[in-house]
């Protein structure tokens, strides 16, 4: 686990999805935070209410899985996405909000349900350098010993 100190942008209501703001005249060094978005990918959870202007911790559980107010009433196993106030709804059809996970259980709008996490990496990233090609072998038959460990392993996943 890891924390942080972050400045509340807006009054927040518990059970709801949070991400990092950028504010137009940011104090140096000052983390802010504001209700998640349509269309966001949430960075945080609320588990209390708190108001705008106040310091909070902000706390780094890793869970793969939150409890957030639903914004709409919720069926079991879909897929879910960020509507209004940082609520939960579901993610089905064309207008569908960008996934963010699937619903583990059903929920009344109001309610809280629990959702899986869709977390993903960050892109692709920096190429790391150039290897070798190496040497460049023999046949590409496998030796004796080789195909023995080939077969029994077959054997054991078929029976």
């Amino acid at each position: 686990m890891t924390n942080f100190k972050a400045v509340v942008v807006e009054d927040i209501h518990a059970n709801r999805l949070v991400v990092l703001a950028v504010k137009e005249k940011e104090k140096e060094n000052e983390i802010n935070i504001r209700l998640a978005q349509e269309g966001e990918v949430p960075d945080f959870l609320a588990t209390r209410a708190i108001k705008e202007g106040e310091a909070v911790y902000v706390t780094i559980k890793n869970r793969e899985t939150w409890k957030v107010e639903a914004g709409e009433d919720i069926q079991a196993g879909v897929s879910v996405g960020i509507g209004e106030n940082g609520k939960i709804v579901e993610a089905l059809g064309e207008d569908a909000p960008t996934i963010i996970g699937y619903s583990i259980n059903a929920a009344n709008a109001g309610e809280v349900v629990n959702y899986v996490r869709n977390v993903k990496g960050g892109g692709e990233g920096v190429p790391g350098p150039q290897g070798s090609k190496g040497d460049k072998g023999a046949d590409g038959f496998p030796t004796v010993v080789q195909w023995n460990e080939l077969v029994a392993r077959v054997e054991t996943l078929e029976g």
